[in-house]
């Protein structure tokens, strides 16, 4: 370091040889030029996100509500706002993760309002409506939050493995589980609030709107869906004379279609309050009619009443529209339309289900088969799975779906769409999994009343008396009335060899 005097010296022999040079220097010591031009580059700015626009809509108008935007990979907000008036909000998303799954919510407040069609006045809502923005939604530029997107949001909850009964994880729905429930809903209800081109109805916007915009000539087909999506709400204010239609047809839908089936019926153990839009359909209980024709018929006295109301609703809305004079082309389109699918002429027993209201799952068990699963003492079937795969030929366990308990001892037992099963009392808790295996198996106890054991296990023994770990359920005409949690040598036990937990729940 330079003391003081050498300072002096050297500052002294700098500023002669500015003077020289004659050039401006700026400071005795400095290290820095304000006459030259710096070579360092500017910093480039980032490029903008491309983004990809989406418009949410509406079937009718929703006043003073918030609306949220969730990419359901991590539960990031990406939106979240109010809106003072809701039938069409644009937003937008990044055009790199388009293949994201994206969850909506329209969550109200205590000034929220919904516009009812069917008495053209407003009325209070209440609760959160949801709707997923998937690929195939954003290909269309348009999603639709309507009843049929909070029952798709319901049902996919369940085929996530989750119940009625738990916190709802939202991030455990996968792109998979929103396609099948979307199957499930639109078939049960005919693709009502499913084409985004329907009007999002307010005072300012009828059903006119249909008449003006010649639909019945170049969309003839949202013609008809429009009606028929509205007739659902005709049809519950005709039947039910509640004060808030959309929000009530809304809920009863989400809370019938977590089965999958619009059949009047909720899953098990779930605590939801429930009005049925119909009387629930019967069970199908003889795995001797796992047919298509067999359950069609079972289903038939609910399939032909909810058509024969739901076209009977949708004419009436068409009649205070005054189709019949203002657009009797759209009205001939209104009486030539299908309110139920179609039965084929030919059995099988490949596929089940009819379109429209009805329970077509298939009963638990099967019929017909002799042959025994690993030396078992009974006719056995093996390889069972989750719901979420399907295969006719294995026994189907949809109805078992749900949360079980017994009050008086404390047993609970889930069995999960996913093919998770758990039974726990207190302290004690053991999980299993139907996968496929030679362990998942199921029993026929006894044909004539429909008794069953359904057996699930890991695929190898994994403790130290190298026996399986098994939960077993005791199964009667769909419904399990027992199950045991306990320790066998064999893969398809009939009485475990080793009990671990016992519970009841007839």
């Amino acid at each position: 370091m330079l003391d003081q005097s050498k300072e002096i010296k050297v500052c002294t022999y700098l500023g002669l040889t500015t003077l020289i040079l004659s050039v401006a220097l700026v400071g005795c010591g400095g290290g820095s030029s304000s006459g030259g031009s710096s070579n360092t580059p500017k910093p480039s700015e980032p490029t903008p996100e491309v983004m990809t626009d989406i418009t949410l809509k509406t079937p009718v108008e929703m006043r003073n509500v918030q609306l949220k935007v969730y990419d359901n990979t991590d539960n990031s907000i990406l939106i979240d706002t109010q809106v003072a008036s809701l039938t069409s909000y644009d937003i937008k998303l990044p055009s790199t993760k388009l293949n994201r799954l994206y969850r909506v919510e329209v969550t109200t407040q205590g000034s929220s309002q919904v516009f009812d069609p069917t008495k053209s006045e407003y009325q209070n809502i209440s609760g959160v409506y949801h709707a997923f923005i998937t690929p195939s939604s954003i290909s269309n530029k348009t999603q639709l939050i309507s009843p049929s997107s909070e029952a798709i949001y319901q049902r996919a909850v369940i085929r996530s493995g989750q119940l009625p009964n738990e916190t709802i994880i939202p991030t455990r729905i996968e792109q998979l589980h929103v396609d099948l429930a979307s199957q499930d809903v639109y078939r049960s209800l005919l693709n009502a609030f499913k084409d985004t081109n329907i009007p999002s109805l307010s005072p300012a916007s009828t059903l006119t709107i249909l008449n003006l915009l010649k639909y019945s000539t170049t969309k003839p087909s949202t013609y008809v869906d429009s009606y028929l999506s509205f007739g659902y709400l005709q049809y519950w204010s005709s039947i039910h004379n509640t004060n808030s239609p959309y929000q009530d047809l809304t809920q009863s839908l989400a809370t019938d279609l977590k089965d999958g089936y619009l059949d009047g019926k909720k899953l098990i153990g779930d605590k939801t309050s429930f009005t049925p839009i119909f009387t629930s359909a019967p069970d199908n209980i003889d795995p001797a009619k796992n047919t298509l024709l067999d359950i069609a018929a079972n289903q038939k006295v609910t399939r032909d009443y909810f058509a024969t109301n739901l076209r009977a609703a949708t004419f009436k809305l068409a009649d205070l529209q005054d189709q019949s004079h203002l657009d009797p082309i759209g009205y001939d389109l209104l009486d030539k339309k299908q309110y139920s699918g179609i039965i084929p002429a030919g059995n099988t027993s490949e596929f089940f289900r009819i379109d429209g209201a009805g329970d077509y799952r298939r009963a638990v068990g099967f019929s017909g088969i002799t042959a025994t699963c690993s030396g078992s003492a009974y006719p056995c079937k093996q390889g069972l799975t989750s719901i979420n795969i399907s295969d006719p030929k294995l026994p189907a366990t949809d109805y078992l779906v749900g949360h079980y308990e017994d009050s008086t001892t404390g047993c609970q037992l889930n069995f999960r769409a996913n093919g998770q099963i758990e039974l726990i009392k207190g302290s004690q808790s053991y999980r299993s999994a139907l996968s496929a295996d030679s362990t998942d198996n199921l029993l026929q106890t006894d044909a004539a009343s429909y008794s069953y054991l359904l057996n699930s296990s890991s695929s190898e023994p994994n403790n130290s008396t190298q026996q399986y770990n098994f939960i077993q359920l005791h199964i009667k005409a769909n419904k399990i009335v027992s199950a045991q949690a306990g320790l066998d040598s064999r893969k398809a036990p009939d009485v475990l060899q080793t009990t671990q937990l016992e519970c009841s729940f007839s």
